[in-house]
């Protein structure tokens, strides 16, 4: 072989290697935790927020820009958003985990990591709180955090029952939860979000739909007839804003009975949009809302 192809050879192998050795991974497809030290990319909030629940502060090496609880998520690099990654950004934190949600973008970020090198654990999209809970032990058992996982999953499903328990029975109030308004578009029946609301004894107010999340006119809003309308802050730092947009929005539904009786709330998104540890601090927010 003569000297240029040798050259040529050289320089192929050793781009192959600092490709892997940025990631920090071994050849494996498999989600399992190094014997050594362990470094954590996070591509959505709601894995953010599990993995620091779990005890995780100082192996998590990188985040996405949504990630902002607990206040130290915000401190962490950031590796793009949760829509867009940024491939570069994960490869440059060295990881030896990334841990990514079922949904096309971050399939396909999964799999271009897994060519490089990188273990990668995807669990799925967290549409129920039986997916939440299973992708809690699955995640657990990859970062070998068993019992803290075990037990998180255990509070959380303790608290969830005791919540339906706590509103057996009574007169189920209809909800309508409204995602945007512009166009109008609200959670479906098949959402956690509906799961919440029928826990603390409410019941969807838009009924069965195709879409998951549906487009909806003002002649559905009216025949639906909601007892309570509940919008998640589309911004933290915008909730007071829309608060008081709400009010003017909803002006021109004023015989439903949400708007008559002045049943028109907005949480807090970031908590009961984002389905993870705090599920409990969730539900108890959307009953006072129910419940006044």
């Amino acid at each position: 072989m003569s000297n240029a192809k040798c050259q040529m050879s050289n320089i192929l192998l050793v781009t192959l290697l600092i490709g892997v050795a940025l990631c920090g991974c071994t050849k494996k497809t498999e989600p399992i935790a190094t014997d050594g030290e362990m470094r954590i990319v996070s591509m959505a909030p709601n894995l953010t927020e599990i993995l620091f629940a779990l005890g995780l502060d100082k192996e998590i090496v990188g985040v996405t820009r949504h990630c902002n609880i607990p206040a130290a998520a915000k401190t962490k690099p950031q590796i793009g958003t949760f829509w867009e990654p940024d491939i570069e950004a994960v490869l440059a934190a060295r990881p030896t985990l990334v841990v990514t949600l079922g949904f096309e973008q971050q399939v396909q970020l999964a799999a271009r990591l897994e060519k490089i090198g990188c273990v990668v654990l995807t669990v799925e999209d967290f549409e129920s709180t039986r997916q939440l809970y299973d992708g809690i032990l699955k995640i657990g058992q990859a970062v070998k955090r068993n019992t803290e996982a075990q037990a998180m999953a255990a509070r959380l499903t303790t608290a969830q029952e005791a919540m339906r328990n706590r509103y057996a029975g009574r007169p189920a109030r209809k909800v309508l939860w409204v995602i945007q308004r512009d166009p109008l578009r609200v959670a479906g029946v098949k959402t956690f979000i509906s799961e919440m609301v029928e826990t603390v004894g409410g019941i969807n107010a838009i009924g069965p739909t195709l879409n998951v999340y549906p487009p909806i006119g003002a002649e559905e809003v009216y025949a639906a007839a909601p007892d309570v309308i509940i919008e998640p802050a589309n911004m933290p730092d915008q909730r007071q804003t829309q608060e008081r947009t709400a009010a003017t929005f909803y002006a021109a539904f004023k015989s439903i009975p949400a708007v008559e009786n002045g049943d028109v709330y907005v949480l807090d998104g970031d908590l009961v949009s984002r389905l993870g540890p705090r599920l409990d601090e969730a539900l108890e927010q959307v009953a006072k809302c129910i419940w006044k």
